[in-house]
């Protein structure tokens, strides 16, 4: 699982599609433009964004982070390698918010 909540981390993400890259940017720069980009991102607001890359990371945040709550919305990211992933934004607070990046397969589990 990775946790995305800087313009400097987008140097790990050169595995992953275009397509979440650009998505996951532009969510990072709306954070950052609101609550700084300098904030203690698990003591501030704000939030972050999570790429979960297996069933164990979604199995850990239905437990942990994410437990007893309903996603606000999903959207699909259209890849053009083929897999489809989806972002799914979950609140946490009035001010904090977690979203939660995975493959299409992958979210059915993480919605269920």
């Amino acid at each position: 699982m990775r946790k995305i909540y800087n313009e400097s981390q987008f140097l790990e993400l050169s595995k992953y599609s275009r397509e979440i890259i650009e998505s996951t940017r532009e969510i990072i720069s709306i954070l950052n433009e609101n609550y700084g980009e300098d904030r203690e991102v698990d003591n501030d607001l704000g939030g972050y964004i999570l790429i979960a890359e297996n069933i164990v990371d979604i199995e850990v945040l239905k437990q942990d982070k994410l437990q007893g709550l309903v996603p606000e919305y999903t959207d699909v990211i259209e890849c053009s390698e083929g897999v489809n992933w989806t972002s799914s934004l979950f609140l946490l607070s009035s001010d904090f918010s977690i979203l939660v990046v995975t493959t299409e397969e992958l979210s059915k589990f993480l919605l269920e």
